[in-house]
């Protein structure tokens, strides 16, 4: 009789589960979070992403990958604000220096440069127009070695 109620509260949690990361992937941390809101027990949030990962639904790596890619294509963000977010959304240390920590000082660069011309109709020639770009630079998480750096390359042109 126990082993029914707990195949049938495991079922019941894969499903809030599968539910949860059918729109976009998700972190194990996430998924854990989730299913401690809707009030699943700790042994059964455990068996469900142990299998979850197992079966690759799962997968903290592919998340940290596609979340870095997105977030500098679709958003201009630098790797301070990917690395904060990858944190809160529970990624580990060591995934996030593999995936963020690879990226060179000069990619970091070019990739703000990218930034202050879509964003800046003119290049800067003030330092009240250097400091709204380092403020754009800033507020998308560049670090400020990258801002300054990328907003002389941006006025050099």
């Amino acid at each position: 009789m126990a082993a029914i109620d707990h195949d049938e509260r495991l079922d019941d949690a894969l499903k809030r589960a599968f539910r949860f990361i059918a729109k976009r992937e998700r972190t194990a941390s996430q998924v854990s979070e989730r299913l401690q809101r809707d009030g699943i027990e700790i042994s059964i949030i455990k068996e469900v992403v142990e299998q979850m990962r197992a079966d690759g639904y799962i997968d903290d790596e592919r998340f940290a990958q596609l979340f870095d890619e997105d977030r500098r294509r679709l958003d201009g963000w630098g790797s301070e604000r990917i690395v904060a977010r990858l944190r809160e959304a529970g990624v580990s240390e060591a995934i996030i220096d593999s995936q963020v920590g690879s990226r060179g000082h000069q990619q970091e660069v070019d990739d703000a440069v990218r930034v202050l011309e879509e964003r800046l109709p003119s290049k800067p020639s003030d330092p009240k127009g250097r400091e709204r770009a380092l403020g754009i630079l800033a507020r998308r998480g560049y670090s400020l070695d990258v801002a300054y750096q990328a907003v002389r390359d941006f006025e050099r042109g």
